[in-house]
């Protein structure tokens, strides 16, 4: 009585066209509350019947002639028929609020009028909808907007998944201007997560001037304990113990800054407890819930069990299987992007209307027969659709791929005709220069062949000459390698005696020439030296005989006051010592037991290095005396090898010219042959 008297409280400020509209708003409210609550066919039957022999005996009206604008002929109203029945209050956008309840005279314009409002919305939305607004769509649409625009209403969405529960209640919420809650289920998320959610949806429920909706659905019940607040909220207004003590004193000041706003006699007295119960109060006014869930398994009985207030406080809206015209509606929809022939569009809407029909009613059969379900959803429909597309595309696909391969096929095969019609008169055209073109390479190939001949003559000699310089060569280094092994004995005796030399400074020779009577081994060494330089020594009296004696002390000193005595030693010409110096040296010192360098360090450092120097000059000597004759044999070979060498890169470059020339006819001979292949090409 309460319901159907807002109703008509609702419709009261508006003309009404007679009483007809309010036993026609009698009826729809009896289907809205009892109606849609049934399950059973037969109970919707039974409510069907019974409201019509009401109808005829208390409103004393006969039902079929009451709503004979739902139907086009004279055939009694069926339950069917009084789908079309609707009441609503968005029907007319331009009215002011609260917008009348008024009756939908044509369904096509209220479809065309909540497409635009879902345009609205896609155009708003980040996550926009691509819904079909057929008839079934917008009858729950409107049972939505009906029961958000209750107060203190609530609405249980029972369907299978795809049916479009959640997308038509934002749709509902959207063009009544209400705010739409819902929470993101994570990975993660717990009961602490939905306590947060569910204290913010609160508070900007009560907080605000505006109603909100608060959608929940049971894919987003991870703990159960989830409903039992649901259940609280929907029995209540609250839920206990939900807001710790600092956010309930935010609650309280945002409550009073609203109460201070307020006419004087709807303002509470300003206490805490006051404040939160006009908190409660704006949350149970403002804020709708909605619940989506899915009649599939025994989990949706249970819960309904355990938390009564799902059913008792909420407006149930249960989302029947889509009827005949809705499932051909969405197939037109969905292939209206499809590239069709109006006959073949029917024909295949027609077929997935056939399939899913059938399938239902085998599910049917397969329930009444072994007792279980087979859910048969509006998403397997739509599968269904985009399945046959997806198919229908690939199909076409390869057969325009086939289709263009042959095309290629046809326009290569007309490429191939004109072009071998072009070849054979080019053909005829290129005979002259074939004949010319055969001609110069016969010519150039007698060519080739003298001159290969010559080329090979040539390459002999220039072969045997090789050989030649060859062998001179190797005889040149086997004198070089006897010379170099001979002076390989004397050469690091020469570089210790000039190491040693290095050694010496200006001081010591200093020491040696400020000796008046210095040790034998000095004078033997120093002798040994003025010989090598070619001093000859002075004559003095000897004091045990007073005969006259060769000294060379005299002529030491001279030598050693020389500045450049050292570097002298270090230039000395060893390969030209004279024979009469070395033979001395020889003679006296070398097999002189006292002129070795151990011997003579005692006497003078300097003088051990003067030591080595001689010795080593003597063996420098020796040694060049064996290796002088090689050398002269070694540079008589090096002349031969040169004069050798260069008559072969004489040879050498007349063979090359040669060659240049063979190479330059053998090229001129693959450009002729390629001419005369070009007709030959041509044709095949």
């Amino acid at each position: 009585k309460q319901w159907y008297q807002r109703r008509v409280a609702i419709t009261a400020g508006v003309s009404i066209e007679d009483t007809d509209a309010l036993r026609r708003l009698w009826v729809h409210e009896i289907f809205r509350v009892f109606y849609d609550r049934l399950v059973a066919d037969s109970d919707r039957d039974w409510l069907f019947t019974f409201t019509k022999e009401v109808s005829q005996r208390c409103l004393q009206r006969d039902f079929d002639v009451l709503f004979a604008s739902l139907t086009s002929d004279d055939k009694p109203i069926t339950e069917d028929n009084l789908r079309s029945l609707l009441f609503c209050d968005f029907s007319n956008p331009k009215a002011d609020f609260p917008k009348p309840y008024l009756e939908v005279k044509s369904i096509e314009k209220l479809r065309i009028l909540v497409e635009g409002q879902l345009e609205e919305f896609n155009n708003m939305s980040k996550k926009p909808m691509d819904l079909v607004m057929f008839r079934f769509a917008i009858e729950h649409v409107s049972r939505i907007s009906r029961i958000l625009k209750q107060p203190r209403s609530h609405a249980l969405l029972v369907g299978v998944g795809g049916s479009g529960r959640q997308s038509l209640t934002r749709l509902a919420a959207y063009m009544a201007d209400y705010v739409l809650f819902q929470v993101e289920i994570g990975k993660g998320y717990t009961s602490f997560e939905w306590r947060e959610d569910l204290r913010r949806i609160l508070r900007k429920g009560a907080e605000s001037e505006t109603h909100s909706v608060f959608l929940f659905t049971d894919t987003q019940i991870k703990e159960e304990s989830f409903l039992e607040d649901i259940n609280n909220l929907l029995n209540a207004g609250e839920v206990p113990n939900i807001f710790p003590m600092d956010e309930k004193q935010e609650i309280q000041d945002a409550m009073r800054k609203i109460d201070k706003t307020r006419e004087k006699a709807k303002q509470t007295d300003g206490t805490p407890l006051a404040l939160f119960n006009m908190f409660i109060d704006r949350v149970r006014d403002q804020l709708h819930i909605v619940l989506a869930m899915s009649p599939i398994g025994g989990a949706f009985r249970s819960r309904l069990r355990k938390f009564p207030s799902l059913v008792n406080c909420c407006t149930i809206d249960w989302f029947q299987a889509w009827p005949e015209d809705a499932l051909e509606i969405v197939a037109h929809r969905f292939l209206e992007d499809v590239e069709l022939s109006e006959e073949h569009r029917n024909g295949v809407v027609e077929i997935c209307k056939n399939f899913h029909e059938s399938t239902r009613n085998l599910s049917i059969k397969f329930e009444q027969q072994l007792g279980r379900h087979n859910y048969v959803t509006p998403t397997s429909y739509l599968e269904l659709i985009y399945t046959y597309k997806n198919l229908l595309g690939k199909c076409r696909e390869k057969v325009a791929y086939q289709r263009k391969r042959y095309t290629v096929g046809l326009e290569k095969l007309d490429s191939a005709r004109s072009q071998v019609s072009q070849m054979q008169s080019d053909l005829q055209a290129l005979q002259p220069q074939l004949v010319v073109a055969s001609k110069e390479v016969d010519e150039i190939m007698v060519i080739i062949e003298r001159d290969s001949i010559e080329v090979a003559k040539t390459e002999k000699i220039v072969k045997a000459e090789e050989l030649i310089a060859n062998e001179q060569a190797s005889v040149a280094k086997g004198i070089k390698d006897e010379c170099d092994a001979d002076l390989a004995e004397a050469i690091p005796i020469l570089e210790q005696a000039l190491a040693a030399l290095n050694t010496l400074t200006p001081s010591d020779v200093t020491i040696v020439k400020s000796m008046k009577s210095p040790p034998p081994g000095v004078r033997l060494v120093m002798e040994a030296v003025c010989i090598l330089k070619g001093i000859k020594p002075d004559r003095v009296n000897d004091p045990a005989t007073g005969k006259k004696v060769e000294d060379f002390w005299k002529p030491s000193q001279k030598l050693l006051g020389d500045m450049k005595f050292l570097q002298s030693l270090k230039d000395y010409d060893k390969d030209n010592v004279p024979v009469a110096f070395v033979k001395k040296i020889r003679a006296t010192y070398i097999p002189n037991p006292e002129f070795v360098p151990e011997k003579i360090r005692q006497a003078s450092n300097a003088a051990e290095g003067l030591c080595k120097w001689v010795r080593a000059i003597e063996a420098y000597d020796r040694v060049a005396k064996v290796v002088a004759p090689k050398k002269a044999a070694l540079a008589i070979a090096e002349s031969k090898f040169a004069e050798a060498q260069k008559s072969l890169n004489a040879k050498r470059a007349m063979l090359k010219e040669v060659q240049d020339k063979l190479q330059s006819l053998r090229d001129k001979f693959e450009e002729n042959t390629k001419k005369k292949k070009v007709p030959t090409a041509t044709l095949r």
